[in-house]
């Protein structure tokens, strides 16, 4: 199975020079916790979730509105597959990385779509929980989810 046979499309992203406020807001008004961030030409520049906004708001000690996005996600990493790659690929991009949701970039990266784990249980066993025909096992799901949800050890001891 392919990561473009189980990504979701229209993916709503956000501008660098975004405010936290802004992003909060349409991220409460469109009920997701993630989005992509992308430059002027409209190439993925990084990620921004819900989390980042909240650890900005307790850490920075200012109004989101005199936030923005670049200063939260300046330095980090952002992690992406393609529509070709294997879904196995993604899990495991996924879990090494401990995420739970990837954008999907063309050879331009131009973002056109975005896959989490729930896309990837509703793609393999449906909302009503009834198996479907699917190269996904519940080992790959759950080992995916063992390893995002394994505890930091660098924070752990700091």
């Amino acid at each position: 199975m392919m990561v473009r046979d189980i990504m979701h499309k229209g993916v709503k992203s956000c501008a660098s020079n975004s405010t936290l406020d802004d992003i909060a807001t349409q991220m409460w008004n469109e009920d997701i916790g993630a989005m992509p961030v992308v430059d002027q030409n409209r190439k993925l520049a990084g990620m921004i979730t819900d989390r980042d906004i909240a650890m900005a708001a307790a850490l920075k000690h200012k109004p989101l509105w005199e936030i923005s996005v670049q200063d939260v996600i300046a330095g980090k990493s952002c992690h992406y597959c393609r529509p070709d790659d294997e879904v196995h690929q993604a899990l495991e991009l996924m879990g090494e990385s401990r995420i739970r949701r990837i954008p999907v970039v063309d050879e331009g990266m131009h973002v056109t779509g975005m896959i989490g784990l729930k896309d990837v249980v509703e793609h393999t066993y449906g909302q009503s929980g009834q198996r479907k025909k699917s190269t996904i096992s519940a080992d790959d799901l759950l080992t995916t989810y063992q390893k995002i949800c394994k505890p930091n050890l660098l924070q752990a001891t700091a």
